[in-house]
């Protein structure tokens, strides 16, 4: 037998390393796609997040509840006729 190579054996050798690249392509899919699940569910919760702040802002600064909050914690009224100047 010789001691070089027999072309017939680069075939299971080359069949080899393409089911290992596609093993490792398979993995690469499937972590990009754990990933990509992870990034949406957190945009989702930042997204509810947001809107809930957003409600919570036009609540706080309705008129009728800055008018209450001025009467109520910083004893504000409006001014009394003899208070307003007229020109």
């Amino acid at each position: 037998m010789s001691t070089h190579l027999k072309p017939w054996l680069l075939i299971p050798a080359t069949a080899a390393a393409l089911a290992g690249g596609l093993i490792w392509l398979s993995h690469l899919r499937y972590e990009l796609s754990l990933e990509t699940q992870r990034v949406t569910t957190e945009k989702k919760n930042i997204e509810q997040e947001s809107n809930q702040l957003r409600l919570e802002i036009a609540s706080l600064t309705r008129p009728e509840r800055l008018r209450q909050y001025a009467r109520d914690s910083l004893n504000m009224a409006p001014p009394s006729p003899i208070q307003v100047i007229h020109q």
